[in-house]
């Protein structure tokens, strides 16, 4: 006998009593050798009583486990599945190469049960930004998803790309009890769950009498051990045990118990929590699907979605449609020309129509001119907020047909005079598009040109004439959201502080380095200069001239803008230095001055707390009476200023003294920082976080 013949093995499949057999009808025998590697092959039964499932090794396989299942069952899936099966001991190889096993009896309870295993199940969606655009090139996974108690174990099924206009589709095969009950927590992963322990814990919160042990990071039973301690010492020591370890008759009997501890919670029973609900999902032949996706954008791929339990689909039918809603984090395909003009349309994500003084804003005082007024359209709300830092400008959707080539000029005396943008104040940006099929992503920088005194940038349009010329819609190149109707990134701390007129100039190339302009370019009325008014507002950071007593460069930042500073703590009229201790009278008075103020007048805000202990606070502005020495109004806020005779926009602070009942301001003997913060209404890189800290400690009682 040649050494290099295969090792055979012949399974016979008796199927007598199944009726009403075709070609079609198939089955598929898997073997597991001892090394663990797997063969398997496919059988049609055919209408004969007897068919042969033949299977080859190229050496000997030692022990075989084998299974059957139906035919489009994934062979691991059979293999682990309480199914038809034997196992083929190693000494059978002894001395023979071909093996015929005794026939496997196939009858209706397994067949019938082969024939509701797996199912087919196709998904079509769309992945969609929230304001209905579709996104393009993201990968979308879908996720069979489980739960028991406070933990959820997510398996991925299937995965895809979405198309141009954020649609997809997916097809995969669904089998159900497939796994035995140690598979579950073995090998299936599992996290603990943030929303369902919210869940739980909203329910416990309600018995405080009912404790429950902390959760370990993995499954356990451990966290109700303590609880069954109390009624049964044995299902105590079980509830110690791995998961893993236990068979389905043990957690059963556990869960008997705990329904009888637990107090009843018809809201965790409808979300089918266990040990509320039971939980057998090796019996489930619906799957549990959460989705989740990825984007790359140009600078690599990010989350855009991701579904947690509470957005699972129950028990999904063969088909189903899914409408996805991406996270802000998406980029979306453009929204597609309207009219081919052009309107400055927005500053910092806020529509340009909400800034006083700009086409469609409310009608407001001339003061307030460049400032953003309102979050509301068409309402005057007395924001008055005005910009800083990086302030990118974008457009309305609009190609700009004519215009090749654009730059910015501003005015600071009402528009009486005009300048170009100084150097530095146009910032390069990138732009980013995806080519379909694929997608490849790529992207563009279109930096400024130097033409004369001006900042010049190429229009978008005048690029797609220039470049690739596979644009959509002749091609498949899709240029991305993201910066796609950016038309300015202006760095505003390279203008003075104040209000600036902006408008748009053109240029038109006439040569390698020649440029021909500068000349207006029109807005939607073919008549107005494309333009708009902001007032800017940039802070000087440093040390130089900052009032030492002020302490700056630690907590305090070294700027006025806003400053801040304790200025004096009294109790009974009685000075408290900082790091002092006071034994207070019953029934005293604590005073605290300090000053909060801003040159430019645009405080929004202060606030002036007590901290203490393990983590106790103390509002002092709520609980005390606030008078402003010097400056003013008797206001924390900017809306409080106003109501109290500021004139619009300005509000500088000033001086100010709170009175307090020290028990109120001081609730227990203890060591105390005081905390006085204060921002302005100022929007520094789209974000309003321009702010300073003065603190200082004390000793009350103590």
């Amino acid at each position: 006998m040649a050494t290099h013949d295969p090792f055979v093995l012949t399974v016979p499949l008796d199927h007598r009593e199944l009726s009403g057999l075709t070609a079609d009808d198939k089955v598929k025998v898997v073997a597991r050798t001892a090394d663990g590697s797997t063969s398997s092959i496919v059988v049609a039964l055919g209408d004969r009583d007897r068919s042969d499932a033949e299977l080859t090794f190229p050496s000997d396989p030692g022990r075989l486990k084998l299974a059957i299942g139906p035919a489009e069952a994934d062979d691991h899936q059979i293999l682990d599945a309480e199914t038809l099966g034997v196992s083929v001991p190693s000494r059978m190889w002894d001395d023979l190469q071909k093996v015929t096993l005794a026939p496997i009896k196939i009858g209706p309870f397994h067949w019938g049960w082969w024939r509701r295993w797996c199912r087919t199940i196709t998904i079509k969606g769309r992945l969609v930004c929230p304001d209905g655009r579709g996104v393009p090139g993201a990968r979308v996974c879908v996720d069979d998803i489980d739960r028991w108690f406070i933990w959820t174990s997510r398996d991925e099924i299937a995965c895809t790309t979405t198309e141009p206009d954020g649609s997809f589709s997916m097809t995969f095969r669904w089998c159900c009890g497939s796994y035995p009950w140690w598979w579950w927590f073995r090998v299936r992963p599992w996290v603990l769950d943030d929303t369902l322990a919210a869940q739980v814990g909203t329910v416990m919160d309600q018995f405080p009498e009912i404790r429950l042990e902390p959760p370990t990071a993995l499954p356990s039973l451990s966290t109700f051990a303590g609880l069954l301690q109390r009624q049964d010492r044995e299902l105590a020591a079980i509830a110690r045990q791995p998961l893993s370890e236990l068979d389905p008759a043990t957690v059963d009997k556990v869960r008997d118990q705990l329904v009888k501890l637990l107090p009843a919670a018809p809201e965790l029973e409808r979300l089918a929590i266990w040990p509320w609900l039971p939980w057998s999902p090796w019996r489930d032949c619906r799957p549990d699907l959460v989705f989740r996706a990825v984007q790359d954008c140009g600078l690599g791929p990010v989350s855009v979605l991701h579904e947690g339990v509470n957005q699972t689909r129950w028990d999904v039918p063969d088909q189903l449609e899914v409408t996805l809603v991406a996270t802000s984090d998406a980029c979306c395909l453009p929204v597609p020309p309207e009219q081919d003009c052009l309107i400055l349309d927005s500053v910092c994500n806020q529509p340009m129509h909400r800034v006083a003084g700009n086409d469609g804003a409310p009608a407001a005082p001339s003061d307030v001119e460049g400032y953003l007024i309102t979050y509301t359209d068409g309402v005057d709300q007395a924001l008055d907020i005005p910009f800083g830092g990086n302030v990118p400008i974008r457009q309305n959707p609009s190609d700009l047909i004519g215009v090749d080539y654009y730059a910015f000029e501003h005015s600071t005396d009402g528009g009486a005079s005009w300048l170009p943008l100084p150097a530095g104040a146009s910032a390069a940006f990138s732009r980013y598009w995806q080519l379909f099929p694929g997608p490849i992503v790529g992207g563009e920088l279109f930096a400024p040109i130097t033409v004369g005194a001006y900042q010049v940038f190429e229009t978008r349009r005048h690029f797609e004439d220039t470049h690739y010329g596979d644009w959509s819609p002749g091609g498949g190149r899709y240029w991305l959201s993201v910066n796609h109707d950016l038309l300015l990134s202006l760095d505003s701390t390279k203008l003075p502080d104040g209000r600036q007129l902006l408008r748009v100039v053109q240029f038109v190339k006439t040569g390698p380095e020649d440029f021909k302009g500068p000349e207006p370019v029109r807005g939607c009325d073919r008549e107005t200069q494309a333009s708009c008014v902001l007032v800017i507002d940039n802070r000087a950071i440093t040390a130089l001239g900052h009032d030492p007593s002020h302490n700056c460069g630690g907590v305090h930042l070294c700027t006025v803008e806003p400053d801040t500073h304790i200025r004096a703590v009294l109790v009974d009229g009685k000075e408290v230095a900082p790091c002092d201790t006071i034994g207070p009278e019953r029934g005293s008075v604590t005073e605290i001055e300090f000053e909060v103020t801003d040159p430019d007048g645009h405080l929004g805000w202060f606030t002036l707390t007590s901290h203490y202990g393990n983590s106790g606070v103390v509002d002092l502005l709520a609980a005390g009476s606030l008078t402003c020495i010097s400056g003013g109004p008797d206001a924390s806020d900017y809306a409080g200023a106003l109501a109290g005779g500021a004139p619009r926009p300005v509000w500088r602070g000033g001086v100010f003294r709170l009175r307090i009942p020290t028990g109120r301001a001081f609730p227990v003997p203890c060591c105390y920082l005081l905390r006085l913060e204060a921002g302005k209404r100022t929007l520094e890189n789209c974000t309003q976080w321009v702010r300073n800290v003065s603190e200082m400690t004390l000793g009350i009682g103590v």
